[in-house]
């Protein structure tokens, strides 16, 4: 009776024990499980990252040395256009006082002119007092003696004066050969320096001819626009109507074409080039005088600045452009007719330097 009653009281744990057991062991197990799935995925994609990262690095390695070439190359182009302006500069200065010393020599050579006339002068002067003298002496033989003294200083004189003259005509020939040798000099410098101008013009040269050629394609084959030189020459009554400022259709689309080459050229043009599309405007001799326009010139420039105006709604930058009128005073013709003021009246559109 007493051990049924104690077996009633003890409680048996080890069932409870097992089942904890292997609760935490199904944890375990899936906690491993989850850590392990996750590490392979993490894993796989860290991979991934580091392929792309590689990448990265491979592609910036490239644009660094691209730069780098890019960098070198536009340090050299730096310091040849800075020996190129050195140069420009000292043979200015070359040529600046080469042209003093020219000045120089050449008033040197006038004073020197002068005292040569002045010795002539006075050489001619006592030949003629010579000559008077011996007329004298073959009517007044009886003072032949006194004026024999004064002849024999007459003729020391003169003997002196020639030595003189023949001193400053040496002199001269030597200030002439001089003269000679510096003129010499500032042709040299001067072809140096129309040298040196036309390299910075070959840089802008093959752009010109470029854009030449788009625009004689935009236009087409017309007879009444003309090429001279480095300029491109239009008719005004292709833009406007007689006394008008106000661009026509016909104007406004040639511009347009015009303004579309320029664009793309100025893409290709070094931003070394300080290049800008000039407009020049032109009127005939007869006199205007309207409501808006009391001048030719005042008409002139105002077709020039509208034309300006409508390339830069174009997208040309307001920078690379400038606006000029010249009214009636630089005619193509100086005939007075209408065939030549028909000519005269023009616009003329010309890609250059600043």
């Amino acid at each position: 009776m007493r051990a049924s009653r104690k077996n009633l009281y003890e409680v048996n744990i080890w069932p409870g024990f097992v089942d904890v057991l292997g609760t935490l062991l199904i944890v375990t197990i899936f906690t491993v499980l989850i850590s392990t799935v996750t590490q392979i995925y993490f894993n796989d994609q860290l991979e991934i990252k580091r392929g792309e990262i590689s990448s990265l690095d491979n592609q910036i390695t490239n644009l660094a040395n691209q730069l780098s070439l890019l960098n070198t190359e536009k340090k050299k182009i730096d310091k040849s256009f800075a020996t190129l302006t050195i140069e420009y500069k000292d043979l200015n200065k070359q040529k600046n006082k080469l042209d003093e010393e020219l000045s120089k020599s050449q008033y040197n050579i006038k004073i020197k002119e002068k005292e040569l006339d002045q010795v002539i002068s006075e050489r001619s002067n006592l030949l003629g007092k010579i000559q008077k003298q011996n007329e004298d002496l073959k009517d007044l033989s009886e003072i032949k003696e006194k004026n024999s003294l004064e002849i024999f200083e007459l003729n020391r004189n003169v003997e002196k004066l020639n030595n003189r003259l023949e001193e400053l005509s040496k002199l001269l020939i030597s200030a002439e050969e001089e003269d000679r040798e510096k003129k010499i000099k500032i042709e040299n410098l001067g072809k140096k320096l129309n040298q040196a101008l036309a390299g910075k013009l070959q840089e802008l040269s093959e752009y010109q001819s470029i854009f030449f050629k788009k625009i004689k394609e935009a236009l087409g084959d017309r007879k009444d626009i003309k090429v001279e030189g480095d300029r491109f020459i239009f008719p005004s009554e292709i833009f406007f109507e007689s006394g008008s400022d106000v661009i026509q259709a016909q104007g406004i689309k040639k511009l347009s074409d015009i303004a579309k080459s320029l664009n793309e050229i100025s893409e290709k043009i070094p931003s070394k080039i300080d290049w800008v599309l000039r407009i020049d405007g032109h009127t005939d001799k007869i006199p205007i005088y309207n409501e808006k326009f009391n001048s030719n010139w005042h008409l002139s420039s105002s077709r020039a600045i509208n034309i300006v105006k409508l390339l830069i709604e174009n997208g040309i930058s307001p920078n690379r452009l400038v606006a000029a009128g010249f009214g009636e005073h630089s005619p193509l013709i100086s005939e007075e007719n209408e065939e030549a003021y028909k000519k005269n009246r023009r616009i003329e559109i010309k890609l250059t330097r600043r």
